[in-house]
């Protein structure tokens, strides 16, 4: 899940309000509240937001790195992700089910993502990332440096 600690420090560095952040992601202010409270997990689309809008990594919004280096703004290329995801994990020639296994979901769940990766949960690509050793924004194609956790 999201480092809301770091989401709420970064908002107050950059003078905005909740409802100004909660404006700029199109979400209502509760739900934002609840991003930064850690008590809900942040759609990957409103991650990658944050992300271009504090240009920092998507590691870095979940904790996964505390590198603060700015980095460019992408929107996230699904059809790259799903290459992705499929790729990452048949290079550990891993089955889904195997996969599923250790991520304690269901197959179908990993089928379901490496098809539609739009529907992918941000928790599921965080165990993903930790599972492979491999960064959350390479996953992304936030960048083609294939950094190692």
């Amino acid at each position: 899940m999201q480092d809301g600690l770091l989401i709420s420090k970064l908002r107050v560095e950059h003078q905005k309000t909740i409802k100004e952040m909660a404006r700029y992601l199109n979400i209502g202010v509760s739900p934002y509240k609840r991003y930064e409270a850690g008590l809900k997990p942040m759609r990957l689309q409103e991650l990658n937001a944050l992300s271009n809008y504090f240009q920092i990594s998507l590691n870095t919004l979940l904790g996964l790195s505390h590198n603060m280096k700015e980095c460019g703004s992408f929107d996230i290329d699904y059809k790259y992700l799903r290459f992705s995801l499929r790729y990452v994990r048949r290079m550990q020639r891993i089955t889904q089910k195997e996969l599923a296994k250790d991520l304690h979901v269901s197959p179908p769940t990993v089928a379901r993502y490496e098809r539609h990766p739009e529907l992918l949960k941000v928790d599921y690509l965080l165990k993903f990332a930790k599972r492979f050793s491999v960064s959350v924004d390479y996953i992304c194609g936030k960048t083609l440096k294939k950094e190692v956790l």
